[in-house]
């Protein structure tokens, strides 16, 4: 009885002796490591080109006609293009920057919407129109988005400026008269979308609208067809929707954003 005794417990010495040994030499592995996710830099200088639709109207007054002869132009779509230019700078996910432009549209002029005490006569009755054409906008404003990786929308405005022509149209005798034109001060306002199909190539929509300050357009009273009642005091709203493309780059970057997941690793404890 006591060889069986001594011998289980020599038996059970040596697999407590095997499994402390198993456990003193089993490696010590870390959990695995997420990869380090990649985010796009929206920092740097943007040029590009937009083309795109607008919808222009004018208001004002013939200032020494009867009371109530208003100058007023229907709203109508026009082809708007141009390009622009800009400098930003990404702060996590806010992206804050200053962009300039300079929009064409066509040279078609829109006729009045018959309002005022004269309709659309425009004082001159017997189907007289007034009208009116917005040559160029350029415009200077900040930009302030919020970025998620390759998307990006954004808010905008700023300042404006545009030269607006005014005339008067006579179809009974298929003749405009009293000519006249100014550079008019207005501001801007808008919102956008982006994204960055390459890591320098962004396409982009893009939605403002544009409003310009009253000035007078005096025609030239030393040529025919312009008389004094033709004086008038003109202002304009402009709303311009455009798909936008743009290459930019970054000179001062050291390489995309990395927003690393490793968390900080833990030691073992010895098994006793």
């Amino acid at each position: 009885m006591k060889k069986l005794v001594l011998a289980a417990s020599i038996l059970a010495a040596s697999v407590a002796s095997a499994f402390a040994a198993d456990i003193a030499a089993r490696p010590y592995t870390k959990a695995p490591v997420a990869p380090p996710v990649i985010t796009y830099d929206w920092s740097g200088i943007y040029i590009g080109g937009a083309v795109g639709g607008g919808w222009a109207t004018t208001d004002g007054v013939l200032y020494n006609a009867f009371p109530g002869a208003l100058w007023r132009t229907d709203s109508q779509s026009r082809l708007i293009y141009g390009g622009f230019a800009g400098i930003q700078k990404q702060w996590g996910s806010l992206v804050v920057g200053i962009e300039g432009g300079w929009n064409g549209l066509d040279n078609g002029f829109n006729n009045t919407a018959g309002t005022g005490v004269f309709g659309q006569g425009c004082i001159y009755g017997g189907g007289a129109s007034c009208q009116s054409r917005i040559d160029d906008i350029g415009y200077l404003g900040g930009r302030l988005g919020y970025a998620w990786n390759r998307f990006m929308v954004y808010g905008q405005g700023g300042y404006a400026r545009a030269d607006i022509d005014t005339r008067v149209y006579l179809p009974a005798a298929n003749l405009a008269i009293a000519a006249a034109s100014a550079a008019h001060d207005g501001w801007y306002a808008g919102v956008g979308g982006e994204y960055a199909v390459l890591d320098n190539l962004v396409l982009g929509i893009d939605y403002k609208h544009y409003e310009f300050d009253s000035e007078r357009h005096n025609c030239n009273r030393a040529v025919v067809g312009c008389t004094v009642v033709d004086l008038r005091n003109v202002s304009a709203k402009v709303d311009a929707v455009m798909g936008r493309v743009s290459f930019k780059f970054n000179p001062w970057s050291t390489g995309p954003v990395v927003a690393s997941t490793e968390k900080p690793s833990t030691e073992d404890h010895d098994l006793l």
